[in-house]
């Protein structure tokens, strides 16, 4: 194993103090930490990315199977192209070690969705992190763009080695998987070794000679010529759409995070669509502009959820993300600690076609008095902001057939349990549900505590006091 080319990877976890030129002298290659899933960039990736110019470089990035792949794949791309890229060498990877209470079917179709427009940008399939044991809990290898992947798998010595002690290899294989690329030897490694002042570092063997390292990075395709609008643009947009982005929406000269920034439009400005393609929108009926539409909520006419033959049901998002779990919920408390009912709420929406976030949804509701008393939630304003949502009201202490109903005739609910079931005052809490997963006939519900999808009464036995319930206007 020691024979075989030498790389690391590194994270804001090792700080930003780093010898860069001593780990370009000391590694054949280094994988950097972009991102993790979307909304969230490595504070350390840019400078580090930058200071690895002309070495061979592999850009990581954290999946969330929970979210969507779409958007996922656009802030990767979108935090690289901002960092400089050369597509005919650098390389990326996805980190897949979250399960999140997701099935195994969804973890590995966003796996595959998010593999697809990686290749769409960049021309190749990202590489696959993760390990042997935690794949064959969580995916399903039938695929051959996962069976010939390119695997780049963890396995480490036995605990209590001594630091710098590396596996000898071949890492284990996930079942289904022939191959391997690279193997993480070490999560142990001696950091000072490689240009860090202190600590440790994961050490990687490039399954080859160094010839073939350099093989995979340098591609000597030609680079793609950059995109043309068509010669005439239609006059009338497709529809309106409104900024989700809690940061503003670059406005850029054309389809591609490589081209310019025009400006930024805030969150909340609404904008004409006149053509969508790739994963971007035209928004000036004569000028080259465009924006990501992952970030533009479709607002007029209404967007309908997808048609398929199975039950829809959103993203479904959970209160205590680390990427706004501390973040002010309303003027009183944080989202980790209070914002069950508005992430539920987030959620039910999705369920309805509109493409929301917790972060969005809550920066909407603070400036626009969609809470009282700090942050008890104000439920009729979801019309104010979303003219195709109508809030129902409340329906007291349901039963179970009622609950049924509601959600077979399409009306997501956010429903009060108690949290503690334990004691007997009321512990509120909120929850969401989702459309029944199976043929049992049960009550799905997606809780934002613990971002749980599961049966309502496997976890709250109680009756349910009440529920707000949501649908489409007509």
């Amino acid at each position: 194993m020691s024979a075989l080319p030498f790389g690391i990877d590194i994270s804001s976890y090792q700080g930003a103090n780093i010898n860069y030129d001593l780990m370009k002298q000391k590694t054949k290659f280094v994988a950097v930490r972009a991102g993790i899933s979307w909304g969230f960039e490595d504070p350390v990736f840019a400078q580090s990315w930058r200071a690895l110019k002309g070495h061979n470089r592999i850009a990581y990035h954290v999946l969330y199977p929970s979210q969507d792949a779409i958007r996922q794949a656009d802030w990767c791309l979108d935090i690289i192209n901002r960092a400089g890229v050369d597509w005919r060498f650098d390389r990326i990877a996805l980190d897949l070690e979250l399960d999140q209470s997701q099935t195994r079917a969804r973890i590995t179709q966003v796996t595959l969705d998010m593999m697809e427009r990686l290749k769409s940008a960049t021309g190749r399939y990202p590489l696959l992190y993760s390990r042997a044991s935690w794949v064959d809990t969580y995916m399903t290898v039938k695929d051959d763009r996962l069976k010939l992947g390119d695997w780049w798998l963890a396995n480490y010595p036995p605990k209590g080695s001594a630091p710098g002690v590396e596996h000898p290899g071949p890492p284990i294989l996930p079942r289904g998987v022939t191959k391997w690329l690279i193997h993480q030897t070490s999560e142990t490694g001696i950091g000072k070794n490689v240009g860090l002042p202190s600590g440790a570092i994961d050490t990687n063997r490039w399954n080859g000679t160094l010839e073939d390292v350099q093989a995979y990075f340098a591609n000597t395709e030609q680079e793609p010529e950059p995109p043309v609008d068509p010669p005439t643009d239609p006059v009338q947009p497709l529809y309106k759409a409104r900024v989700t982005a809690q940061l503003g929406l670059h406005v850029r000269a054309c389809a591609s995070t490589e081209c310019k920034s025009l400006r930024l439009n805030p969150l909340g400005t609404v904008v004409d669509v006149y053509e969508v393609k790739n994963g971007w929108s035209k928004i000036h009926a004569t000028k080259s502009e465009w924006s990501m539409s992952a970030w533009l909520e479709q607002i007029s006419p209404p967007a309908d959820p997808p048609a398929n033959d199975v039950m829809y049901y959103g993203a479904l998002y959970w209160q205590r993300d680390p990427r706004w779990k501390d973040k002010p919920l309303g003027t009183s408390g944080t989202i980790g600690s209070y914002g069950c009912v508005m992430t539920a709420e987030t959620n039910a929406l999705n369920q309805l076609g509109i493409v929301t976030n917790p972060v969005v949804n809550n920066a909407w509701r603070t400036a626009n008095g969609g809470y009282h008393n700090g942050n008890l939630i104000v439920w009729e304003k979801v019309t104010e902001q979303h003219p195709s949502i109508i809030w129902e009201g409340k329906t007291w202490n349901p039963t179970d057939a009622q609950i049924k109903q509601k959600i077979a005739d399409g009306c997501p609910l956010v429903m009060l349990v108690d949290h503690n079931e334990g004691t007997p005052a009321l512990d509120e809490h909120w929850v969401n549900s989702i459309p029944s997963l199976t043929d049992d006939g049960a009550i799905w519900i997606h809780d934002p505590w613990d971002n749980s999808t599961i049966r309502l009464r496997d976890r709250y036995k109680k009756p349910i006091q009440q529920f707000s319930s949501y649908r489409r206007a007509l």
